[in-house]
C-alpha cells in the first residue's frame, strides 16, 4: 500500500512537472486556433478585418511575433522553475534522443509524455497570475486589501514583545505562492505555509529560495500572466505586457527578520491536504495562531477544517481569517428525476468526490459552529472589497465582498 502511494504521488508530480513543460506547446496552439477561424471567414467578412488580422500583412507577422516571444518569455520563466526543482525543463523534452529519452546532467524526461489536460493547464496560467499577485508590485494593492487587515490583527492580538521566551508560531494554510506566509515571518514570526497543490508550490519554492539566481543573473524576472486570456480584452498589446518577480529579495529579508538576534523566526512550507496533516495528534495544541486568506471556502467540508483548527490550536489560540464563501467544492444541482442520491452521484461519477462532501453554509452559520466547537469571536468585519488575481486592464474582474474575523480558543461547552 505504501508503495503504491508512492507511485500515485510520483506519477502526479512528474504530470505537474509534464505541465510546466508544455506550457508553450499549448499556447502555440491557442495561436494555431486563432489562426484557423480567421481563415474559416468568408472571404468578404476577412476583407473586413483590421491589417493585425489578415493573415498575410506585415501586421499580422508582428502580432504573431510578439506572441511568440511573450510565449518563450513565459516558457523561460517555468523552466527556471523545473531547473531549481532538479527537474527536465521543455528544452530537454524536444530533443527526443536515445528512443524517447533524453539524459542530460544525469536526468531523464520520457519525451512521448501524454499532453497534459486543459484542466492542468489551466492551473499553470494560475500559477503565473498568482505570482503576480504575491511577488509584483503590480499586486501591491490586492494584497494589501487581503493580507494587511490579517496581519494587523494578528500584531494586535499576538503581539511580538521581550517577554517571551519563544516566537509565536503560525499556520498559513493554503498558502499558494508564499507571500503571507513570508510576511509573518519578514514581522518576526515563525511561519509555516501549507498548500496541497504542487503547481503553487514549485513556484514559492523558487521565488522564496532564490531560484532565479540558476537562470539569470539579473532580478526580478519577467512573465506575460495573462497571454492566453482572449475575452473581456482592450487592446492587442493588453496580454502581452510584462511583469517582474519578484518585488523584493526574500533572502535577503528573512536573514534580517528576527526580532531578537539569538532567536531566529522558523519559515516552513509542508505539502499536502490540510487535514490529513494536522489533524495529526503530534500537531495538537502546538500552534499560536492560524491565518487563513480565501482558504476557509476551499475546504470540501468547512466544520471539519474548523475543529482541526480548534484542536491544532494551543489555549487561547487565534483563528484570523479574511475571505468570502465562494465554495470552491460546491456539487452541482440535484434534478427532479433523481430518486436517490445514489443516482444522482452515478450521474455525475466522473467528479472528484469532494464535490459531493461541500455544505455551502452561510457565514452567521459558520458563526455559530465556531461558538460550538469552542471559539470565541473576538472581532469581526465585513464588506471588505477584494480581488483575487485580478487582471487590472480586463474588462471583467470578480469584486469579493470579504469577511474578517479573529477567533481565540476557549473550552468546549
Amino acid at each position: 500500500m505504501v508503495k503504491d502511494n508512492d507511485d500515485e504521488e510520483s506519477r502526479h508530480f512528474e504530470s505537474v512537472c509534464a505541465s510546466y513543460r508544455q506550457y508553450s506547446n499549448f499556447a502555440t496552439s491557442q495561436w494555431t486556433n486563432h489562426e484557423y477561424r480567421l481563415q474559416e471567414l468568408s472571404e468578404s467578412h476577412r476583407n473586413l478585418l483590421p491589417a493585425g488580422l489578415r493573415i498575410d500583412t506585415p501586421e499580422y507577422s508582428k502580432r504573431y511575433k510578439d506572441y511568440k516571444e511573450a510565449v518563450i518569455r513565459n516558457q523561460f520563466f517555468l523552466d527556471c522553475i523545473l531547473r531549481h526543482a532538479g527537474q527536465p525543463h521543455s528544452q530537454q523534452q524536444q530533443q527526443q534522443l536515445d528512443g524517447g529519452y533524453i539524459t542530460d546532467d544525469s536526468q531523464k524526461v520520457d519525451a512521448t509524455t501524454n499532453t497534459v489536460t486543459d484542466d492542468q493547464m489551466s492551473k499553470i496560467s494560475s500559477v503565473l497570475k498568482s505570482l503576480v499577485r504575491d511577488w509584483s508590485a503590480d499586486g501591491k494593492i490586492e494584497r494589501d486589501t487581503a493580507y494587511e487587515p490579517i496581519k494587523t490583527l494578528i500584531k494586535k492580538y499576538l503581539p511580538l514583545n521581550s517577554a517571551r521566551t519563544t516566537i509565536p508560531k503560525i499556520l498559513v494554510p493554503g498558502s499558494g505562492v508564499g507571500r503571507l506566509a513570508f510576511d509573518l515571518t519578514s514581522l518576526g514570526y515563525s511561519v509555516q505555509g501549507n498548500d496541497f497543490s504542487l503547481y503553487m508550490l514549485l513556484a514559492s519554492d523558487f521565488i522564496l529560495n532564490n531560484g532565479g539566481s540558476i537562470c539569470s543573473h539579473e532580478r526580478p524576472l519577467s512573465i506575460c500572466p495573462w497571454l492566453l486570456e482572449s475575452r473581456n480584452v482592450h487592446k492587442t498589446t493588453d496580454p502581452l505586457r510584462t511583469i517582474q518577480i519578484p518585488d523584493v529579495d526574500p533572502m535577503i529579508i528573512l536573514a534580517s527578520s528576527s526580532v531578537d538576534e539569538m532567536i531566529m523566526p522558523d519559515f516552513s512550507m509542508a505539502a499536502g491536504d490540510f487535514v490529513s496533516i494536522y489533524s495529526n495528534s503530534s500537531e495538537a495544541g502546538q500552534w499560536d495562531c492560524v491565518a487563513s486568506c480565501f482558504f476557509l471556502d476551499a475546504c470540501p467540508n468547512i466544520v471539519e477544517t474548523l475543529q482541526v483548527i480548534y484542536n491544532m490550536l494551543k489555549p487561547e489560540g487565534l483563528l484570523v481569517n479574511l475571505g468570502p464563501l465562494l465554495y470552491h467544492w460546491s456539487g452541482p444541482p440535484t434534478r427532479p428525476d433523481d430518486n436517490s442520491m445514489q443516482e444522482y452521484r452515478q450521474r455525475y461519477d466522473q467528479l472528484d468526490d469532494r464535490y459531493f462532501t461541500s455544505i455551502d453554509l452561510c457565514y452567521d452559520d459558520i458563526k455559530e459552529i465556531l461558538t460550538n466547537i469552542g471559539f470565541q469571536i473576538l472581532e469581526e468585519y465585513s464588506g471588505i472589497e477584494c480581488h483575487y488575481t485580478a487582471d487590472k486592464l480586463s474588462m471583467m474582474n470578480t469584486n469579493y465582498q470579504c469577511v474578517s474575523f479573529v477567533a481565540q480558543k476557549h473550552s468546549k461547552k
